[in-house]
C-alpha cells in the first residue's frame, strides 16, 4: 500500500510540475487554511495512536506518510508553527512533543493536492523527488541469528 502511495504521488507531482507557470497548476495547491487544518487532522490521528496512510472519514480523503515514526512512539502534542521553504508551496513547520522514547523535534510536513490531500513528512518527500528509498539492512537466512552464530562457533572451538 505504501508503495502505491508513493507512487500516486510521484505521477501527481509529475503532473503538477508539467507546463508553463501560466497552466494552472496551482489548482494543485491547497490554500494555506486547508493545508494547516489538514496537517493538524493527520497529527491528531497520530495523537490518538491511529497509524499512517488513509485517515478514513475525511473529506476529501487524507493520505499520511511518515517513515520516520518509531513503533510505540507515541505523539503527546505538537504546535504547528507556521509555513516554511519546502520542495512544495505548502510546507509546514511543527514541534512535536513524543513520548516512548522522549523527545522534542521539530518536522516539516509538505500538504500536496486537493482531493485527495497528501501529508508528507518533507523528509519522505525528497525521498520520492529524488527516487531514493530506505534501504533495509542485510537479511540473514532463516535460522541463522546471533544465537545459533555464537552457538556454532562454541561447539568449533572446542572440541575434545
Amino acid at each position: 500500500m505504501r508503495n502505491l502511495n508513493q507512487l500516486l504521488a510521484m505521477i501527481l507531482l509529475a503532473c503538477v510540475g508539467c507546463g508553463s507557470s501560466g497552466s494552472g497548476q496551482e489548482r494543485y495547491i491547497p490554500t494555506q487554511a486547508v493545508a494547516l487544518a489538514t496537517v493538524e487532522t493527520a497529527l491528531k490521528v497520530w495523537q490518538r495512536g491511529e497509524p499512517g496512510g488513509e485517515i478514513k472519514g475525511t473529506k476529501p480523503l487524507i493520505f499520511v506518510t511518515d517513515s520516520h515514526r518509531r513503533a510505540g512512539q507515541r505523539l503527546e502534542s505538537f504546535e504547528i508553527l507556521g509555513e516554511v521553504p519546502g520542495e512544495t508551496p505548502r510546507c509546514l513547520l511543527v514541534k512535536v512533543k513524543l513520548a516512548n522514547p522522549d523527545a522534542e523535534e521539530k518536522v516539516r510536513y509538505a500538504v500536496i493536492g486537493i482531493d485527495p490531500l497528501w501529508v508528507y513528512r518533507h523528509e519522505d518527500l525528497e525521498m520520492i523527488l529524488h527516487w531514493d528509498h530506505p534501504m533495509p539492512g542485510p537479511k540473514s537466512a532463516v535460522g541463522d541469528t546471533a544465537e545459533t552464530k555464537s552457538a556454532t562457533s562454541e561447539s568449533t572451538t572446542r572440541q575434545p
